[in-house]
């Protein structure tokens, strides 16, 4: 059964509209805030928005995994370091998606965020995209680019925008698809320092929008709850998260109805 799904789904990639080049959201953290994560500031801001980078204060090395609804040959794995210098802060990724006997999707992005004062932030990132399909329709490449903002318009609210593919990078090869556009803004609002809300919109050109919305608690000084929800299809969020001095672990699921779960789990380290 679970093969069924997986050459299924996998079947959809090659036949959709945007076969591969997907923005796949990572980074459990945002994973159990709905992956509304388009203002928030964290490592895996080189997949969320790379803006987020110039609020790091320290270099940060980490690894993810994922695997969606528990089928092996959807499973998500990557690696980032990014390092702030001056204003600034240059990050790296590497993420691959799949396993090859349907299709794969590896990507390399190279990304570079400033801070051009305490409350607005840019980035921008290029990366390399390969990707593989199975049953013999062989392989291609494309590069595609990222681009987002963070503003502070008080000591609370937060506001982001991103746009990813704005080049709409052909894939190349005997495909005449692109890598899918997309835009998205949202906004972060700090009650306290306990709470964190979170929501946003996307919009892919050739799709509806997705809506994300998502909550951070934290009842003590290294332990954070997070909830939130998903739409497109629509998706509960779960999650938790400790920071142990330089050790930042973050573990995540978000359920779908019919296809089941799909576990996040991230490991940062933080150079101090």
């Amino acid at each position: 059964m679970r093969r069924t799904v997986v050459i299924a789904l996998s079947l959809s990639l090659l036949n959709s509209a945007s076969a591969g080049g997907e923005q796949w959201p990572v980074g459990a953290r945002f994973a159990g805030m709905g992956h509304a994560s388009i203002t928030l500031t964290d490592l895996w801001s080189v997949r969320g928005n790379q803006a987020g980078l110039a609020g790091l204060e320290h270099p940060v090395a980490g690894g993810y995994y994922q695997q969606h609804w528990l089928a092996s040959d959807l499973s998500m794995q990557g690696l980032a370091f990014a390092i702030p210098v001056g204003k600034g802060c240059f990050g790296v990724s590497a993420n691959s998606f799949g396993t090859g006997d349907l299709f794969s999707e590896k990507q390399f992005g190279l990304a570079y965020a400033m801070k051009l004062s305490e409350t607005f932030r840019v980035g921008v990132q290029l990366d390399y995209l390969n990707l593989r399909f199975g049953e013999g329709y062989g392989s291609t490449n494309a590069i595609t680019a990222q681009a987002g903002i963070q503003a502070k318009l008080n000591k609370s609210l937060w506001i982001g925008a991103h746009i990813y593919n704005p080049n709409q990078a052909k894939l190349g090869g005997p495909y005449d698809e692109k890598a899918p556009t997309i835009f998205g803004g949202g906004l972060g609002y700090t009650f306290n320092e306990q709470v964190l809300l979170a929501a946003q919109v996307e919009k892919d050109i050739d799709r509806g929008e997705q809506y994300r919305v998502g909550i951070e608690y934290r009842p003590a000084k290294a332990l954070f709850l997070r909830t939130g929800v998903s739409t497109g299809p629509v998706q509960a969020h779960f999650g938790a998260g400790v920071r142990v001095k330089t050790i930042e672990i973050d573990m995540a699921v978000a359920a779908r109805s019919q296809l089941g779960i799909t576990p996040m789990f991230n490991l940062n380290y933080r150079f101090e």
